[in-house]
């Protein structure tokens, strides 16, 4: 089920370097229209500003069940002055945005949060500015209209758990799927929960407005049970300890520690041996991974991959079934490595901020 959320925040247009007197008014201008968000504003003709409209998703190839691979996302791009559909190369940037409002925080066992900023991995288009082959990172801010070109990720390698760009209509190279006229993506998520997602298209100024939907991701039809354990190490408010579950998309459920020395996750992850969409990944497989903090939230220790100490990823034990299992040894940190769900160690205290407040 996808329903927009109500609530109407676009973010003010940032102004551009070097700009003129007459280039602030303008974008002043801009965002006080913004302002009413849907009463009667000053008509923003001729601004050419792409808003996208509630009653264009559509969700097909599947139902957005935790685990699932495969449920497509379409929607169209409308001009706000005239309703028209762009079917032109816009870049539309997804985001997960986490759990949705007046709903209950997901917890593990012992009560412990569990974090879903890269709960949700995405397939979709990816930058390649250098012209390598190979998808740039997601950016942190959506990309520029000018950017190119638009280059598929390769199924299953390069999904992001952090954003990414929809496929842009009539596109042929979309896995699993024909040429299409709307915009879309491939989406996955690793526990189930209420959600959003956030989608922010440039308009031809730059601006990149947002607007928040609401997903359910319904629980799988088998679940695994999953406990983690830390060997050596015992997580304190002083040095708390994240412990990340990944699969295989760069989904992960993380969750956070600030005593003790497991997490025990029941019947909540999709069970391991479920199959998925063969033309997009394999069947469904889990690593475990940790990362210790010390006061000033700089990682300093992470698990050791017994079989390969130069990887943090330890396989879940026993996650042929629907039970798994995995002991993680902490060593000093060492370099900025990433992590099972593609993120540089230095980014996770900013990637999970409200885990340290």
């Amino acid at each position: 089920m996808l329903k927009p959320k109500l609530a109407c925040r676009p973010p003010l247009p940032a102004f551009p370097k070097g700009g003129s007197v007459a280039t602030l008014v303008t974008l002043v201008t801009f965002a006080l229209g913004l302002v009413g968000c849907g009463e009667a504003t000053t008509p923003l003709s001729p601004l050419e500003n792409a808003f996208l409209r509630a009653d264009d998703f559509a969700i097909t190839g599947g139902s957005p069940t935790a685990g699932a691979v495969g449920p497509y996302l379409q929607f169209n791009l409308r001009r706000q002055r005239d309703n028209q559909i762009l079917n032109r190369p816009f870049n539309v940037y997804v985001e997960n945005a986490g759990l949705a409002e007046g709903q209950p925080p997901l917890v593990d066992n012992q009560n412990r949060p569990l974090l879903l900023q890269r709960s949700l991995a995405f397939l979709g288009n990816g930058l390649d500015l250098n012209r390598d082959g190979q998808p740039d990172p997601p950016s942190r801010e959506p990309p520029s209209l000018t950017s190119s070109p638009l280059l598929p990720y390769a199924p299953p390698n390069n999904w992001q758990s952090r954003a990414v760009l929809a496929y842009v209509p009539g596109q042929a190279s979309i896995p699993g799927r024909g040429p299409g006229d709307r915009f879309g993506l491939y989406f996955s998520s690793i526990l189930p929960y209420r959600g959003q997602l956030r989608f922010r298209a440039r308009d031809e100024l730059g601006n990149a407005p947002a607007r928040v939907f609401e997903v359910t991701y319904s629980p799988a039809p088998r679940r695994a049970n999953v406990t983690v354990t830390l060997a050596n190490v015992s997580a304190s408010p002083q040095e708390p300890v994240l412990i990340a579950i990944c699969n295989q998309l760069g989904a992960a459920a993380v969750v956070g520690l600030r005593s003790g020395t497991f997490t025990e996750l029941v019947d909540l992850l999709p069970a391991p041996d479920l199959p998925v969409d063969p033309s997009l990944s394999e069947p469904i497989r889990y690593v475990a991974e940790a990362y210790q903090f010390n006061r000033e939230r700089t990682v300093i220790r992470v698990s050791q991959n017994p079989a390969d100490p130069s990887r943090m990823s330890v396989p879940l034990l026993g996650s042929e079934g629907a039970t798994g299992r995995a002991d993680l040894t902490m060593v000093n940190a060492m370099g900025d490595q990433l992590t099972c769900f593609n993120e540089q160690l230095s980014e996770l205290r900013n990637t999970f901020s409200d885990f340290f407040r």
